[in-house]
């Protein structure tokens, strides 16, 4: 594998990674607004460090696919020949 396949898989597992704890993170809202828990100090402050993680998690992943650099590193794993991936 060359080093841009292999930076390509980085970014790629790193944009991964980013979309599970932003949507991790909104779960966790919805599930302190089902529970009632939202209410009281502790919802609250849970629901806010949450959201903090949604906005840079999240912000990180439309921020790629603003740019474009979603669809490049999507080229760039196209590429590589199958059957290859180490």
């Amino acid at each position: 594998m060359s080093s841009e396949q292999a930076t390509a898989w980085e970014n790629a597992t790193l944009l991964i990674l980013c979309v599970i704890v932003a949507l991790a993170a909104l779960g966790i809202i919805a599930w302190a607004v089902a529970s009632g828990l939202l209410l009281t100090l502790d919802g609250l402050l849970l629901a806010a460090t949450c959201l903090v993680f949604t906005l840079a998690f999240g912000g990180n992943v439309v921020w790629s696919l603003r740019t474009g650099e979603a669809q490049s590193i999507l080229k760039q794993l196209l590429k590589s020949p199958k059957g290859h991936i180490q």
